[in-house]
């Protein structure tokens, strides 16, 4: 039968950076602010990827109130000539 305590210097090292990254695995998952849960709540978010509105802009009221109606959340200006 094998032993779960290890004999050697590395392994002990393996052992305790095994439970090491399982414990900050552990508080990653339970911090609500953290980067797994936030991967999480913008999995369901509308509004992205593929089917996201292309929106042509002609002047820059336009551009403004677009800006602005989206507060808080990323946006991204792609300006694009023909030239």
């Amino acid at each position: 039968m094998r032993r779960l305590v290890p004999n050697t210097l590395p392994g002990w090292a393996t052992a305790v950076i095994l439970v090491l990254v399982v414990a900050m695995a552990a508080v990653q998952a339970g911090n609500p602010h953290g980067y797994l849960s936030e991967a999480i709540s913008r999995v369901g978010e509308t509004g992205s990827g593929s089917d996201a509105p292309l929106t042509d802009l002609s002047r820059i009221d336009q551009i403004q109130t677009a800006f602005n109606r989206d507060a808080g959340h990323p946006r991204l200006l792609l300006l694009l000539s023909p030239t």
